[in-house]
């Protein structure tokens, strides 16, 4: 059994394509999943490369002397041989502070080191440079280059992205995706993005959980929009993109296009602050301490969704029933991801809480017991299993990231 799944561009006038799902029956022991079956995408992993990178850092000095952030970029930008971008914190009369954040594009550890180095040297320091900030992206990239391969995969990977932290009960966490800038909204006069999931902020909390169960009013992103999770603010947060454009200054609106050796489908995970503490990275010498590969399981992680099974035992009506449920989880997987199906999975599970507690009354007083719920896949993964092959390769790839900052660190 297959089911297609088609997508659509909106930036640029294309073919449709669709993404294929295969059904794979379970072959697993657990009891949560037995009897049941997933859907994976028919895609070739193989087909692509996978590295992990440091897209971005910021680093906070804190100098032994104070100075004006000209002086100290025009340093920073002599050291590393690029444009950073520099912010200056408890500035003081005369524009001088002895506190700096640096945001450097596509770091290289060792010359970022010197210049640690050279700063201290120059300025003396307070305390060691800290990392205020880290984006960590996954890149895919066709090894034969290919339009189609890329949108397939970007559906794949916005169908089966996941994370445990709760990107729902805040409306500004949960996944949305754009196709342009505030700017171009208002010179066209359209919207340029929107949410995956329906969310009515003026109306009563049945109607948008209403919508969580739902399927009429779900988005799917377009492929070549930015898909997003988590709030702009957030302390984690998350983007999935087909990058075929570098150096994108959306202010002043350059860029420049990649070629198509050069294009790919990117992952990239946002930690500020307290999200990269919690890591145990504080200064830029921690860095190398930090085990990239295990961030695979915490901001990498990609799930399948599973579905009974035509033949599981039972009694024909709950089959029947669970049939028509999952023939709605499918339409809701297909449309929006395992984060949507998920949040449909909760509701629905909060939902039959509400009308066990309004019938237990009524039996209790005829003189009957109600059945206890099943406590099957009520775990945090549900009836969700791990896509291990997108996971091992992100893994892989974040291992090897893991080897090159240690070896930038290296004496």
């Amino acid at each position: 059994m297959a089911i297609s799944v088609p997508y659509f561009t909106i930036k640029t006038k294309s073919d449709p394509g669709e993404l294929i799902f295969r059904r794979r029956p379970m072959a697993n022991s657990q009891a949560r999943l037995a009897g049941r079956y997933t859907l994976e995408p028919d895609i070739d992993l193989e087909a692509f490369s996978c590295r992990a990178v440091i897209d971005w850092i910021v680093i906070c000095f804190w100098l032994g002397r104070k100075t004006q952030i000209q002086w100290l970029k025009r340093d920073v930008d002599s050291a590393l041989g690029t444009n950073c971008h520099v912010d200056i914190h408890d500035e003081e009369p005369g524009g001088v502070s002895d506190k700096f954040d640096v945001t450097i594009q596509e770091p290289d550890l060792r010359k970022i080191r010197a210049l640690c180095d050279a700063l201290e040297a120059k300025y003396g320091s307070e305390i060691l440079p800290a990392v205020r900030a880290i984006e960590i992206s996954v890149d895919f990239k066709p090894k034969d280059p290919d339009d189609a391969a890329r949108a397939k995969l970007y559906t794949a990977l916005t169908r089966h992205f996941w994370t445990d932290r709760d990107v729902i009960s805040r409306p500004y966490d949960r996944p949305r995706f754009t196709w342009g800038t505030k700017a171009e909204a208002a010179a066209e006069k359209k919207k340029k993005h929107d949410q995956v999931l329906m969310h009515l902020p003026k109306e009563e909390p049945c109607v948008n959980e209403h919508f969580l169960i739902s399927t009429e009013h779900d988005r799917a992103p377009f492929v070549d929009a930015n898909y997003y999770v988590g709030a702009k603010n957030a302390d984690v947060r998350w983007r999935i993109m087909d990058k075929v454009v570098d150096q994108q200054n959306r202010d002043a609106g350059t860029f420049v296009p990649l070629d198509d050796a050069d294009k790919r489908v990117r992952v990239e995970v946002t930690l500020d602050r307290p999200a990269v503490e919690r890591l145990g990275v504080t200064f830029l010498e921690d860095l190398p301490n930090l085990h990239f590969a295990r961030l695979q399981k915490s901001f990498f992680t990609f799930m399948l969704p599973t579905f009974h099974g035509t033949g599981k035992a039972g009694r024909p009506l709950g089959a029947a029933i669970n049939i028509w449920h999952d023939q709605h989880r499918i339409r809701k997987f297909l449309k929006i991801g395992v984060i949507g199906l998920k949040a449909m999975d909760d509701a629905r599970e909060r939902l039959a809480k509400k009308l066990r507690r309004q019938e237990q009354g009524r039996m209790v007083a005829n003189g009957l017991k109600m059945q206890r719920p099943s406590r099957v896949g009520t775990q945090k993964a549900g009836t969700f299993r791990a896509y291990e092959e997108l996971n091992g390769r992100v893994s892989d790839a974040l291992g090897e990231l893991e080897r090159r900052v240690g070896a930038a660190f290296s004496k």
